[in-house]
């Protein structure tokens, strides 16, 4: 029997579209999804399903059996790191060759941010198995002015400043992970992945403004009314905690370098946000 790719985080927006490569590919892949009814829905007949929640470890035999790699995509949860630890612990039971995890950018030596410390803990623990790995470190994705903070009102809110981030595509994170779960020599590598340039929060809306053809602009908001909004919107405190510390890194354009990865892993050049705006152009006029 050939041996299955197993992808975590499988409804997300980086899992949907390494499913659907890896599916174009004909490579045998699973869906690891907590609700199958829901999930075959977006999916479709062809890709095989498992029932999988990494908050219940007894779902992770049925969902690794026949299973030689897997892309491990850790729940934003505040016990990330011991359910993502037992999950390793189990791929490495169920005889899995490989592992491509998602990271984030500045997970290497002793990271000032809550999912930073999180995913370091677990990247240790991925090494210390003596399973093969590759670690995907994206920076602030693109597709989070789509998702979390899109434009409202004709204005993004960010507590920003004047910090900038090489924010990088999401589809292009996916794309570099199928070539590390199909092709050699990814290995031992970690990949910090990044788009083609650092832009800050004013740029980014006048982008928008000028694809959609709206009138956006970029509001820098006191990060005490950040947090406030965040917690009277019902974010629990933990993941309020969490997200000012990434806003304060962005802030600090501590996340503002362009790596090659992409380019040199998939053979294309990163894309670029203007082509990212072009391209969901009718989801920002929308919004």
């Amino acid at each position: 029997m050939e041996k299955t790719v197993l992808v975590t985080g499988a409804t997300g927006t980086i899992g949907r579209d390494l499913i659907k490569i890896l599916s174009e590919n004909g490579v045998p892949v699973r869906a690891g999804v907590r609700d199958q009814a829901k999930a075959r829905k977006q999916f479709g007949a062809n890709i095989a399903l498992a029932t999988f929640d990494f908050e219940d470890a007894a779902s992770f035999p049925d969902s690794l059996k026949d299973v030689e790699k897997v892309f491990l995509l850790p729940p934003p949860i505040p016990n990330q790191v011991a359910v993502t630890n037992a999950f390793i612990d189990a791929t490495k039971r169920a005889g899995v060759r490989h592992i491509v995890k998602l990271s984030v950018i500045g997970a290497d030596t002793e990271p000032p941010f809550a999912f930073g410390k999180w995913h370091a803990a677990s990247d240790q623990h991925v090494r210390e198995s003596g399973l093969a790995f590759t670690f995907l470190r994206p920076n602030s994705f693109m597709q989070n002015f789509i998702n979390y903070f899109p434009p409202r009102d004709g204005a993004i809110y960010l507590p920003w400043g004047n910090g900038r981030a090489s924010f990088v595509d999401t589809r292009d994170i996916a794309a570099l992970a199928a070539e590390a779960l199909t092709s050699d020599g990814h290995d031992g590598k970690t990949y910090t992945l990044t788009g083609p340039a650092a832009l800050g929060i004013a740029e980014v809306a006048s982008i928008l403004a000028e694809v959609t053809g709206r009138e956006i602009n970029y509001v820098d908001v006191p990060e005490s009314a950040a947090r406030d909004g965040m917690l009277q919107a019902g974010l629990p405190q933990w993941q309020v905690d969490a997200l000012m510390e990434l806003h304060a890194g962005n802030k600090q354009n501590r996340w503002t370098a362009v790596t090659s990865d992409i380019e040199k892993v998939t053979g294309k050049s990163a894309t670029a946000f203007t082509r990212f705006a072009r391209d969901h152009a009718d989801r920002f006029r929308a919004s």
